[in-house]
């Protein structure tokens, strides 16, 4: 058994997609790392559900890939991406209408959990008001300034 690396803060708001992607291409465990480093400094709260992308199984190419539900609403899923070579920037998205639409909750350079976390905080609060569909969130959220 393999003892997993604890990436700080530091080291994943430092790494530009480059350093992320090599990183990642160290194998299996490396990239379940950064993902869990990730994770870890999000502090989710129980009301969210986490999937890690481990092989490319999402299909998007970034060294992270997260998903997360809403425990209560199993239909609301945010999607969490890192920066690449392809892609600078980390990005957070609603998908919608089947997956047909996104609605952009935060897009970074560096990675900023401060900026997630507020979105899935709003998110959550929607939720409580009554909108339990993404479509409905997307709406409201792009009325709000809180999404584009």
């Amino acid at each position: 058994m393999t003892r997993c690396n604890e990436l700080s803060f530091a080291e994943l708001h430092a790494m530009n997609g480059s350093e992320l992607e090599q990183y990642a291409e160290r194998g299996e465990a490396s990239r379940s790392d950064l993902s869990r480093g990730v994770v870890h400094q999000l502090h989710l709260s129980d009301n969210w559900l986490c999937d890690m992308e481990h092989r490319c199984e999402f299909g998007t190419g970034a060294p992270v890939n997260i998903r997360l539900t809403l425990k209560s609403h199993p239909q609301v899923v945010v999607c969490l991406t890192s920066s690449s070579d392809d892609v600078p920037f980390w990005q957070m998205h609603l998908p919608f209408d089947g997956g047909a639409s996104v609605a952009w909750l935060c897009c970074s350079e560096t990675f900023e959990p401060s900026l997630i976390f507020d979105a899935l905080r709003t998110l959550g609060t929607l939720v409580a008001t009554g909108l339990n569909t993404p479509e409905q969130l997307a709406a409201t959220l792009r009325k709000n300034g809180g999404a584009v």
